[in-house]
């Protein structure tokens, strides 16, 4: 675990006995991200007591309609809300909520230095300034909390690498749209040069069996997060997790046909977290399961 990680962690932790009634039902403080959390609520009627964060919180509303009361820095707002309502609450603001009916929602929490690094990536500018936004409706924040909430409650098959994209994908799509500052790309991006681009994929192909990270694998090509996602989808058409995945069930085709090991063994070999993400990854990409593909 990493400083930061561990901070980010302890800053958000110590509220659960002070802000909910209950405990998550699901959080990633067990896994390794280190830029981005998450927890899942289950919570009856009631409300929180007022608090102020050194983080961003982006909260997405999954329950059945219900009325909700937000109190940002003083001022009163109530809406009646239904599933994949988005709440934005930029950091150092004081917040409470109540809601009147047991509610489902999902919390991410968003540590500064993300939104400060992709700022700094788009337009030049560190300066971070969300505008709060109460109730509103984003397919693509929802998309992006329920894929993380997936792949938590499905043992993390898609890794670090993964979460550390969405979560970067996020800043971004945060940046453009929802801050008081003109975040726009101020460059087009280019692919990698030929030896960049061989040195991450001999990076990924002789680590495969590693929980890679979006940060390693930028740091092989001498590039920050968000320009090496970029220029690597530029130069391969697919996203660095994308092509991780596609690499680990190249090998693990290698793996079944030399014999010797079996269908878990190999899962394990190619840096997939267990047998079944192997065989949905597999039939995904080739049509047929593991088991299929050693059939004469």
């Amino acid at each position: 675990m990493s400083e930061n990680q561990s901070t980010f962690e302890q800053s958000y932790r110590w509220q659960y006995p002070d802000v909910f009634p209950r405990t998550p039902v699901l959080t990633s403080y067990e896994t390794d991200w280190n830029s981005i959390s998450l927890e899942y609520q289950h919570q009856p009627a009631g409300g929180t007591p007022t608090v102020c964060v050194d983080h961003y919180m982006v909260g997405i509303y999954l329950g059945q309609n219900c009325q909700l009361e937000h109190i940002l820095d003083g001022h009163l707002q109530t809406k009646m809300v239904s599933s994949g309502a988005v709440m934005l609450c930029p950091m150092h603001h004081s917040h409470s909520f109540r809601w009147d009916r047991e509610i489902h929602a999902m919390g991410l929490n968003l540590m500064p230095e993300l939104l400060a690094r992709n700022a700094s990536e788009l337009s030049g500018s560190e300066r971070v300034e969300f505008i709060p936004h109460f109730a509103l409706y984003d397919p693509l924040i929802q998309h992006i909390g329920l894929a993380l909430k997936a792949d938590l409650e499905s043992h993390k098959p898609g890794g670090r690498l993964y979460a550390e994209s969405m979560a970067n994908a996020l800043a971004v799509h945060l940046l453009r749209h929802y801050s008081s500052h003109n975040h726009q790309p101020t460059r087009n991006f280019e692919g990698l040069a030929p030896r960049q681009l061989r040195q991450v994929i001999d990076y990924i192909n002789d680590n495969l069996e590693q929980d890679l990270g979006l940060e390693e694998l930028a740091a092989i090509a001498k590039l920050s997060q968000f320009h090496f996602s970029r220029s690597f989808k530029r130069s391969t058409g697919l996203s660095p997790h994308q092509y991780v995945i596609r690499q680990r069930v190249e090998r693990a085709k290698q793996l079944l046909k030399q014999g010797g090991m079996s269908i878990c063994e190999v899962a394990i070999a190619c840096g997939f977290t267990h047998q079944s993400h192997l065989n949905r990854h597999f039939k995904r990409l080739t049509g047929i399961t593991p088991k299929n593909f050693l059939k004469p």
